[in-house]
C-alpha cells in the first residue's frame, strides 16, 4: 500500500484512510459503483454513480466541464457502503444472476466428482501451497502424491463474515491472483456486482458459489477449500497430476 495515501479521523472508525465518492453514492449506496479496479497503491479508488458516469463519458475525463459533488469517506465507511451495492439487482438482472449461480454450481459438482475419482483429493493426509510456483501439493507421510496448478479465488472470514476476492487481496502474488482479473472483468461486462465488489458480507456458501462461477469463467478443473484460522481460502485447480 502506498505511503502517499491521505488519512483522516472518522467519528465511527477513528484514524483511517481518505477516500472520495460522489454524493449520490453516499445518499444511496445500493446502486452501481463506477471506479477503476483497486490496486495495492490505491485500494479504494475514487468512485461515482451511473448518473455521474454519464457526465464522465461526455468528456472522457473529469475536468471543469463536468465537475461533480464529491464527498469524503474513511476507507471503512467506503467498504461498508460499497458492500451494500451487491444487493442492488432486481427483476431480470436478479434472475440472470441466480441462473448463473445454478448453472455454475451444477458444473462444479461434476468437476469435483471427477477430481475425487481421478486424484482422491479428499483422502490425502496433507496439503501445502506455494504462491510463487502457483502450486498445491497433496502428500502422505512426507511423500508428494498429487501436484496441482492453482489460482486463488478468494476467502471467507468467519470473524468479519465477509468474502474477499483474490484480485483485491494484495498480500497474494500475481502468480496466484491474476487469473481472477478475468472473473472481475466478466462481472463488469454482465453487471454482476458480487463479482466486481472486492469485499462484502458472506458465509461459506457464498464462497462456494463465487468459486463455482470463477471455475466456469477461467475454465478450471475444480476447487479446493483450504481451512485457515479465520475461515476458508478457495483455490481454483487449473490442472492436476499424480507425482510419478
Amino acid at each position: 500500500m502506498s505511503d502517499d495515501l491521505e488519512t483522516l479521523n472518522c467519528s465511527e472508525h477513528g484514524e483511517a484512510y481518505t477516500t472520495y465518492v460522489c454524493e449520490h453514492l453516499v445518499k444511496d449506496p445500493i446502486q452501481r459503483w463506477h471506479a477503476a479496479p483497486p490496486s495495492d497503491e490505491n485500494p479504494w479508488p475514487d468512485a461515482w454513480c451511473s448518473q455521474c458516469n454519464l457526465e464522465f463519458l461526455k468528456e472522457g475525463e473529469w475536468n471543469e466541464n463536468n465537475e461533480i459533488a464529491i464527498r469524503i469517506l474513511c476507507h471503512r465507511c467506503y467498504e461498508t457502503a460499497q458492500a451494500r451495492s451487491v444487493d442492488r439487482l432486481t427483476g431480470e438482472a436478479a434472475e440472470a444472476w441466480s441462473a448463473l449461480i445454478d448453472e455454475s454450481t451444477d458444473a462444479l459438482t461434476s468437476k469435483q466428482q471427477s477430481l475425487e475419482e481421478k486424484f482422491e483429493i479428499g483422502k490425502h493426509k496433507r496439503w501445502d501451497w506455494d504462491q510463487e510456483k502457483a502450486e498445491l501439493i497433496f502428500s502422505n507421510d512426507g511423500i508428494p502424491a498429487v501436484r496441482c496448478d492453482i489460482a486463488f479465488i478468494g476467502s471467507v472470514s468467519n470473524i468479519s463474515q465477509t468474502w474477499l476476492w483474490a484480485w483485491a487481496n494484495f498480500s497474494l502474488t500475481d502468480a496466484v491472483s491474476a487469473p481472477m482479473d478475468k472473473v472481475r472483468e466478466f462481472g463488469e461486462a454482465h453487471d454482476f456486482p458480487r463479482l466486481t465488489v472486492a469485499l462484502w458480507p458472506a458465509e461459506e456458501v457464498d464462497g462456494w458459489e463465487m468459486s463455482a462461477i470463477a471455475t466456469n469463467v477461467i475454465e478450471a478443473k475444480g476447487v479446493y477449500r483450504a481451512p485457515s484460522e479465520n475461515g476458508f481460502t478457495f483455490l481454483a485447480i487449473l490442472d492436476a497430476r499424480w507425482v510419478a
